[in-house]
């Protein structure tokens, strides 16, 4: 490619990739590759982050030449044609106006230009189409596998950053020396990305063919849907009480340790129930069970796991069972934000359901006991709720009035004698916090720490 074209496929003024070009950032001459299409978007890139070439330039001299690293990612080995977007759609003959709306649901809506690869899935695309494939299934199926893939990519790259690159770092390399410290164990681990990638991905088709195969088996039970992706599942929320609090007490690192051990939690507890975590947004977690047995069956399960934990939070759990939509690997609907609202109503260690859940279940040692009729934020009619109880004689502990943490004599590190009362305190620091403001933490006629 000359320097017109190149402008023409970055978007870039030809005076700049000059400019470029003397900063020893791309290749010298009047033909340029297909790494250096992949420079001057990397550089770029960089600009619009606030990093000028010229401290790209000065970086690339202290380390070497540190983009290639990063170019070997954007261009697979042995390509290096390159299609701008009219061409790729012209060739695997697809609709320019269908092609851009499956680039921008792939997340590449500003990709201008790509290579043989791109070519190749453009004719997959293509070839679904053709088949009588739909194309709003086939944009949702797009925007899933980008937002999943883009989380899994980030992951690998970022805790390799932080556990692998930081480290080296902190034992004083720097310069070459760091960088290829960083190469010696990036390289041959980057050759395990895809087999492990498409080995998770066929374990993950064949749970998801699992529940296919019941839908199947059960579809006679009821006619199709009128509306594509209504199904009825039982949805469940949960989440730490006071974890705000917490988190200032005892800092983000250490809140992060308990939100991990708790989505260990989570994840083993749904996986003895039929569950599946649906998605984490901080402390908390949105699953979907197949009935509301198995919901409240593991509603009962985390709550046993967190209490027989020496010390954790309150947890807060809901659930609400009905018709929902299925939409871009995730539930919608009046039934999904009934759910979350009878969470938010549910105080530290409750776990409440509606007349739905409960009707359902019939399990020994569980119990439903009335807590009234509530109005939820966004719900016209008020609502009967019902706590899940059970007949296991679970003995609810003591929280830090500090952070909320559940404690007993042994796990407690601190105690005080305060107005009567006996606290406990999960450290020393949450006794000094309450020392220096207690009216903030036990204001006066109250017996005991809320959620949030």
């Amino acid at each position: 490619m000359n320097v017109d074209e190149v402008a023409r496929f970055t978007g870039e003024q030809s005076e700049n990739i000059r400019h470029l070009q003397r900063l020893g950032l791309v290749s010298e001459g009047d033909e340029f590759g297909a790494e250096d299409l992949e420079r001057i978007g990397l550089v770029s890139f960089a600009a619009r982050r606030g990093i000028p070439p010229e401290e790209m330039a000065r970086y690339c001299a202290e380390h070497g030449d540190w983009l290639d690293v990063f170019v070997r990612w954007a261009v697979p080995p042995g390509q290096s044609t390159a299609y701008d977007r009219d061409e790729l759609a012209r060739r695997a003959e697809l609709d320019p106006d269908i092609f851009a709306k499956l680039l921008a649901a792939a997340g590449m809506r500003d990709r201008q230009y790509g290579y043989e690869d791109d070519l190749e899935a453009a004719h997959l695309i293509a070839t679904a189409l053709k088949f009588g494939f739909p194309l709003e299934p086939l944009l949702q199926i797009a925007r899933v596998m980008s937002d999943s893939l883009g989380r899994i990519s980030e992951a690998m790259v970022r805790l390799f950053h932080v556990h692998v690159h930081e480290q080296f770092r902190a034992q004083g390399l720097s310069g070459p020396a760091l960088m290829a410290a960083t190469q010696n164990l990036a390289d041959p681990m980057s050759e395990l990305v895809d087999p492990l990638v498409i080995y998770l991905h066929r374990k993950a088709w064949e749970r998801a063919n699992r529940e296919d195969m019941i839908l199947h088996l059960l579809e006679d039970a009821a006619p199709p849907s009128a509306e594509p992706g209504e199904i009825v599942r039982t949805i469940l929320f949960v989440d730490l009480s006071s974890f705000t609090p917490l988190t200032e007490a005892m800092g983000d690192a250490a809140a992060a340790r308990v939100v991990e051990r708790f989505s260990d939690m989570v994840r083993d507890t749904a996986a003895d129930c039929d569950g599946q975590v649906l998605k984490q947004i901080g402390d908390e977690f949105m699953l979907v069970f197949p009935d509301p047995q198995r919901a409240v069956s593991f509603g009962v399960g985390i709550q046993r796991a967190a209490a027989s934990e020496p010390r954790f939070p309150a947890l807060r759990i809901g659930a609400q069972s009905g018709s929902i939509l299925y939409r871009e690997g995730d539930y919608i609907g009046a039934n999904v934000n009934l759910a979350a609202r009878v969470t938010s109503a549910a105080k530290r260690n409750q776990f409440l359901v509606t007349d739905a859940v409960r009707d359902a279940v019939d399990l020994e040692g569980i119990r439903f006991e009335g807590v009234g009729s509530r109005s939820l934020k966004g719900v016209s009619e008020p609502v009967d709720l019902y706590e899940v109880l059970t007949s296991d004689g679970r003995v609810l502990r003591t929280a830090d009035p500090v952070c909320g943490m559940e404690l007993d004599e042994a796990s407690a590190d601190a105690e005080l004698a305060w107005r009567g009362r006996r606290l406990l305190f999960c450290s020393e620091e949450c006794l000094r916090r309450f020392l220096a403001n207690p009216e903030r933490y036990v204001p006066s006629g109250t017996s005991e720490t809320g959620g949030g």
